[in-house]
């Protein structure tokens, strides 16, 4: 993501945190949960298009759509990037049937999907760093890829559990973060799917679009991003009230950053789109962006907005 300020594979096999005993709120469960992904996602190493890190990361994601998923899909496409270059690139969706609304017939939700969205690569350079000898190093991205991921991963086994009422879908994203500074060689997978749904009846087209990303560090603090607000407002202050409602300082109801990401292949297609982001962030694309500097209450109080706020939309 590109902003500005505006003012290893499976290690829980057998963890099932929705049948914890003595847990008040079931999603309190999910908070060891959601941390033992990124754990398994930073032992990964650079997940940058083309790396070991990324095959392993694909595989992760293939290994809880399978165990999760009502059905889901691998979408394989080739970029083009630098001088007529070619970079393969994988999005991955996974789809929950909604089990209808009250009043609804037929046994599954047919109304349009809810997409939650967070890519899964991480930068294949550490640009921010200042010493020039770093800056051609890949990052571990545990906040910036891993975050987001994290918590679409620990939401595919919630939705299991807890079947949504209406359609969602989980988009794992592709190379986000690939570009060089000032290149437009960004949010390739994103695009590439919201190229795709221009082939498709626009009524099929999801309702809204949530995409999370750098969720995940110590003292989190979600301000409102700007093209969120301008694209969808009411969407916004839906997630915001919920977040009230629940208690979750984490979310602050002001406008902080502009930030372009996920989320604005969907704006231009004029569907209410959101990005969830805590910009504050003094490590972004640099090598320091590691496991030490998150934290699963961060991932935790996202993930129960998040929750409640499928139940409200």
């Amino acid at each position: 993501m590109r902003g500005w300020g505006w003012g290893v594979l499976l290690l829980m096999t057998a963890f099932m945190p929705g049948q914890l005993a003595g847990e008040p709120d079931p999603t309190q469960g999910y908070r060891a949960l959601l941390w033992k992904h990124l754990e398994a996602l930073c032992a990964m190493g650079p997940r940058y298009p083309g790396s070991a890190g990324h095959a392993q990361t694909r595989a992760y994601i293939r290994d809880i759509a399978e165990r999760y998923a009502d059905s889901w899909k691998e979408q394989a496409f080739v970029a083009r990037v630098g001088y007529a270059g070619e970079l393969p690139l994988y999005n991955y969706e996974l789809t929950f049937k909604g089990t209808g609304r009250t009043g609804h017939t037929g046994g599954s939700d047919d109304s349009p999907p809810i997409l939650l969205g967070a890519h899964y690569d991480t930068r294949p350079f550490a640009d921010e760093e200042t010493d020039p000898e770093k800056q051609e190093q890949p990052i571990v991205g545990a906040n910036d890829g891993g975050s987001g991921t994290a918590i679409l991963l620990g939401m595919a086994q919630y939705l299991h559990e807890n079947p949504p009422e209406r359609p969602v879908k989980l988009v794992f994203f592709d190379g986000e973060d690939y570009g060089r500074r000032g290149s437009d060689e960004y949010f390739l997978g994103s695009s590439y799917y919201a190229e795709q749904l221009k082939q498709e009846d626009p009524s099929t087209w999801p309702a809204r679009v949530l995409v999370v990303d750098m969720v995940g560090k110590k003292d989190v603090k979600i301000f409102k991003e700007v093209y969120s607000f301008r694209n969808a407002p009411g969407f916004l202050d839906t997630i915001y009230k919920v977040a009230e409602d629940l208690g979750n300082t984490q979310f602050v109801p002001m406008l902080r950053y502009s930030v372009r990401d996920d989320h604005l292949p969907f704006i231009y297609l004029k569907i209410p789109s959101v990005l969830l982001i805590d910009f504050d962030y003094p490590y972004w694309h640099t090598l320091e962006d590691t496991l030490d500097k998150c934290s699963p209450d961060s991932l935790l109080g996202v993930f129960e907005v998040v929750v409640e706020t499928l139940k409200r939309v």
